[in-house]
């Protein structure tokens, strides 16, 4: 049934009598109670020659009975001819062909011999199918990990080079010098991401369909929400800036500790749009991730103390900033994530 969900077919191939395998089909729901369609090894065609009408009948069953080790790997290949991603099961010498021409060979572990164990891309320690299927959802777990990690490290990047170039404009006196990005990139961007890495996933990774390989880890549509989350946070930081420095009346030194600050706190938050689009804003996969907090914790702690230690003041051209002004920068860093969240509300709504 998770399978099912996840968008991966079933098929059994085996050699038992078809009305044993219809049975065991039906009893661990692999087909419906009224399915009775079972495929014989003697009713199928020479394969080397089958007509379109043939392969399509081989495409839409899901039980092949008394068939050849030769008509197993056959089968695999017109899956694969289809288009599909094939992963084969077989524990047998016989089966051995078939694990090797499938696209993921999985060897029983307990009952297989050593020869399909030596030829399967993957052999169960315990024979069971539900195995298949917890690898199926790891897997798919660490591919959506990596995605949220490139998406958030390639926005808080992008933001960094879009405030750059606005400030330039704006308070070429005021903008982000080097040391300041460099620690940016080494304390901020980091720890969020790399506790991203090893976030559990949401909940409905294995409702989902299975991913197209040819397609790229991040697709258009991702770099277009990449794009959005980078010039949201440039607004907000420019924002900041041009708040202390028109209604403030700060100088060029604080309002330069503005925007880094502000940069600062609104890359860490920024970690909590990482959620899939239909996860609940207060309980998703991120929230519940730890790392993720004890990430921030060290982070906003990292910040705070280069503020406090008068050496690392200097270095990166910091100053004692007011209450007034931070608390300027907090609000300011907090709007991109509540803004995108209020965006994703709504388009939640009109779907």
């Amino acid at each position: 049934a998770s399978c099912r969900k996840a968008g991966i077919k079933i098929v059994m191939i085996t050699g038992d009598h078809p009305l044993t395998a219809l049975n065991i089909a039906r009893q661990t729901g692999l087909v419906d109670e009224d399915e009775d369609h079972v495929l014989t090894g003697k009713d199928l065609p020479n394969m080397d020659s089958l007509s379109a009408a043939w392969k399509k009948k081989i495409l839409s069953t899901s039980i092949f009975a008394r068939t050849t080790p030769k008509q197993k790997l056959d089968i695999a290949t017109v899956y694969q001819k289809a288009g599909n991603i094939v992963a084969m099961t077989g524990d047998g010498v016989n089966d051995a062909p078939a694990l090797k021409q499938a696209d993921i060979g999985i060897a029983m572990g307990r009952s297989g011999t050593q020869v399909a164990k030596e030829t399967a891309s993957i052999v169960l320690k315990d024979d069971s199918f539900t195995s298949i299927a917890a690898a199926v959802s790891h897997g798919r777990v660490i591919f959506q990990n990596i995605q949220k990690f490139v998406v958030y490290l390639v926005s808080c990047n992008l933001s960094e080079i879009f405030i750059v170039t606005v400030l330039g404009f704006l308070a070429p006196a005021s903008t982000l010098l080097p040391l300041q990005i460099l620690f940016l990139n080494m304390v901020t961007d980091i720890f969020p991401a790399l506790a991203l890495g090893v976030g559990k996933g949401d909940e409905t990774v294995m409702k989902k369909p299975p991913k197209d390989p040819e397609k790229n880890i991040i697709s258009k549509k991702g770099w277009i929400m990449i794009s959005s989350y980078a010039f949201v946070i440039t607004c907000t930081v420019a924002l900041a800036v041009i708040y202390c420095q028109q209604v403030l009346k700060t100088d060029d030194q604080v309002t330069n500790n503005v925007a880094f600050v502000t940069l600062a706190f609104a890359q860490l938050f920024h970690v909590f749009n990482m959620t899939s689009a239909n996860a609940r804003f207060w309980v998703n996969d991120i929230t519940k991730n730890k790392f993720v907090w004890l990430a921030i914790l060290l982070c906003a702690g990292l910040l705070l103390l280069v503020f406090v230690i008068p050496q690392m003041r200097l270095v990166l051209n910091l100053a004692a900033l007011s209450g007034e002004v931070w608390l300027v920068c907090l609000l300011a860093s907090l709007l991109p994530l509540v803004l995108i969240q209020v965006y994703r509300l709504i388009s939640k709504k009109k779907a």
